[in-house]
């Protein structure tokens, strides 16, 4: 009898013996295998061994290649080269991902083959199937008889799981991560639901596998009712196709998902192709998203978004915005330099921009080069650049003629020279220094009310002061109050031009410094301009705040050029956020005699248990900013997690004005260790000419184990979800 302290002496005797690293326990009679036969450990408490069998009993373990094995006592015969080995037994993969417990085993020395009873397979921690009997073979299928699958936890007061599998045999193919099952019955809470008499499943360990996805019920209003059975296929380590068709009462749709990595970028394709009541002949969408790192450290990009009709996207839930815009991008940007490029393509989703969709612009071109310099010798920062743009019209209507808009199209070549410099002086005062020359070159066609070329030019400059002073509070918080003051002065001379990308305007916080405040080049300052107010922010180990208040005027403002419209507006932005979970971000502007233009909060709160989020948008008419009408508008969105199993969310979006809802939602999920069920429905109220108001229901179910649920609560014995 050999003691556990001196085991190590002991299996070296054992090695020496067979002349090969634990052959003892694999008697292959062949110095080749001798040579190549990985190293085994055994560590037990006690081992005896007479020279024709071994035995170890107490806390046995044995390390063999990639098999790691423990067990209550093993038995080796030399003759036959069998183990017996008796329970409890655990047999195991390096990693832990493939676990065989039994109470009694008999295996080959190698431990790839042979026979366990008693036993039951878990895979990945998730994944149990119980037998009465496992067969390995060759260390790489795990055949069980009369099985039963789930990965749902059974109690001994419960002892039906939620879910199972019971089948007459099961392979699970440990090097494809398969399981492969014959005559299964599925049932749920120990009633049979479906009989299949043969099944594939990937193991939870498998990410990608060729194979039917988790389906889904939906029933609208628009659509009827309908269930939707997604198809994935593996296309190498790199490429995969989903296939899912969506059948109804009303439709017949089969959608596509094509992704593809590539080395310097990926690709994803969504599209789908429908055949129903609602519209003659076929519909369809088509989403490509793309980014490439090419040569010389350019980016290559590509957003394409195609549409059958304008509500098709809104009848399958897709896309609710107003407008699509496809694009093909280059761009390259480094610590002094950039580069970006890019056309673009637009369509209006709008009812109402039906009939004048070829006075919309369809094609845009842009591209900017800018590139900055520092000179030793010379104080501040010198930025030069090169831009371009344009647009075409499908219209060939003057539009000084038209009643429309017409099918004006310009063409615009620019450059840019600018420079900046900023310094603090010892008493901690702040002066900035801007000064830059814009010149751009028009062409303008198919509208006689402007010249055919136009040359214009717009120097600039602005000086600013500020004084930031800095304080630290007790309780640990760094506040920063600095008050500002800014003059500019901008002026454009040349012919006049048609504003083309200059005419959604909004002012902000963010750019009441600016030399212009336009997003675009047609329009710029007209005259001199001033800007003051004050910023105050604070950074605490428990919440980090700020505030922003300002007045922008414009000394001459005119109405072609001004951005303020009466001359004069107030500016207010602040935002905060805290370690309770808690953010916002709110600003507004208001003219001269102190009346709200606009103003816009964003709010969001996170606790363990519960999450609100929500928008409120308010604005007066205002063409120049882009609004036809005056809007008061709320969203919501909220979670809330009722108990370990069950959380609810719904979401709203609600006119103030006429006090009307646009649209509603409403979602139920129970979610445990095995399970996850997904209860929706949501209701949109827009009832126009294309659209009509619809209400969708939606029913989805995942079992873990097969598929990502996502985040899970593990249920307990005795405690009732």
């Amino acid at each position: 009898m050999v003691s556990r302290r001196v085991l190590r002496a002991a299996c070296l005797s054992l090695i020496g013996i067979s002349g090969a690293a634990f052959n003892i326990l694999a008697p292959h009679g062949s110095v080749a295998y001798a040579q190549t036969a990985p190293t085994a450990t055994l560590v037990a408490d006690s081992v005896a061994f007479d020279g024709t069998s071994l035995r170890a009993t107490g806390h046995v373990e044995i390390f063999y290649g990639d098999v790691h094995l423990t067990s209550g006592a093993i038995r080796y015969d030399r003759a036959s080269g069998a183990l017996s080995i008796e329970g409890p037994i655990r047999l195991s993969d390096p990693e832990g991902k493939t676990v065989i417990y039994a109470q009694a085993a008999q295996l080959d020395a190698d431990l790839r083959n042979g026979i366990l009873t008693s036993a039951r397979l878990v895979i990945d921690q998730q994944l149990q199937l119980a037998s009465t009997q496992i067969d390995v073979v060759d260390g790489r299928y795990t055949q069980l008889s009369n099985t039963v699958t789930s990965a749902c936890k059974v109690c001994a007061t419960n002892p039906t799981p939620l879910w199972e599998i019971r089948a007459r045999s099961v392979i699970h193919d440990n090097q494809d991560r398969q399981v492969y099952f014959t005559d299964a019955q599925f049932r749920v809470a120990g009633v049979p639901i479906a009989y299949l008499p043969h099944l594939r499943l990937p193991d939870p360990t498998l990410k990608r596998a060729t194979g039917f996805m988790i389906p889904s019920l939906h029933n609208s209003t628009t659509l009827g009712w309908g269930a939707e059975i997604p198809y994935f296929i593996k296309l190498g380590d790199h490429r995969d196709l989903t296939l899912a068709p969506f059948v109804s009462s009303e439709t017949r749709t089969l959608k596509l998902g094509y992704r593809q990595a590539f080395v310097t970028g990926d690709l994803t394709v969504q599209s789908a192709v429908t055949s129903d009541a609602i519209s003659d002949g076929l519909r369809g969408y088509i989403f490509a998203n793309g980014a490439w790192d090419v040569a010389g450290g350019y980016t290559l990009g590509v957003d394409l978004r195609l549409t059958s009709d304008i509500s098709y996207l809104i009848d399958y839930d897709i896309y609710s915005g107003d407008r699509l815009r496809s694009n093909v991008t280059v761009s390259r940007f480094d610590a002094d330099s950039g580069f970006d490029a890019a056309v673009i393509t637009s369509r209006s989703l709008r009812e109402s921009e039906i009939s004048i969709k070829d006075t919309i612009p369809f094609v845009l071109g842009e591209a900017t080069y800018s590139q900055s310099t520092e000179f030793d010798r010379l104080p501040g920062t010198l930025t030069y650049g090169l831009s371009a743009s344009g647009f075409l019209r499908r219209s060939d209507v003057d539009t000084a003629l038209s009643t429309t808009a017409g099918g004006m199209d310009v063409l615009r070549l620019g450059g840019s020279l600018g420079w900046a410099h900023s310094l603090t002086t010892q008493s901690g005062v702040r002066l900035k220094a801007d000064a830059g020359l814009d010149l751009n070159l028009y062409t303008i066609r198919q509208n006689s009310d402007y010249d055919t070329a136009t040359a214009r030019v717009t120097p600039q400059t602005s000086a600013l002061i500020s004084y930031p002073m800095v304080r630290t509070t007790a309780g640990g918080a760094r506040q920063i109050v600095e008050p500002f003051a800014q003059l500019g002065w901008a002026q454009t001379y040349g012919g006049d031009i048609p504003n083309s990308d200059s005419t959604l305007l909004e002012l902000d916080e963010g750019n009441m410094l600016n030399l212009t405040r336009f997003p675009g080049y047609d329009r710029s300052g007209s005259g001199a301009s001033s800007a003051v107010g004050l910023r105050f922010t604070s950074v605490a180990p428990t919440a980090h705040y700020g505030l922003t208040v300002g007045r922008v005027e414009e000394i001459n403002p005119s109405d072609t050029t001004s951005l303020l419209g009466s001359g004069v507006n107030w500016v207010v932005g602040g935002f905060a956020t805290f370690d309770t979970g808690f953010n916002v971000v709110s600003r507004g502007i208001f003219d001269a005699s102190l009346d709200l233009s606009s103003w816009e909060t964003r709010f969001g709160l996170s606790r363990n248990s519960y999450s609100v989020s929500g928008t409120h948008a308010y604005g007066i008419a205002d063409t120049g900013a882009g609004r036809e009408a005056d809007i008061n508008e709320l969203r919501l969105e909220s979670g809330v997690k009722l108990s370990s199993y069950w959380s609810a969310e719904a979401d709203l979006r609600h006119d103030l004005i006429d006090n009307l809802t646009n649209s509603a939602g409403l979602g139920l999920t129970f979610q445990n260790e095995c399970t996850k069920v997904e209860l929706g429905v949501s209701h949109r109220y827009t009832d126009t000419a294309a659209l009509d108001p619809d209400t969708t229901y939606s029913l989805k179910i995942g079992f873990g184990a097969f598929g990502d649920t996502g985040k899970r609560a593990r249920s307990s014995c005795g405690v009732m979800p």
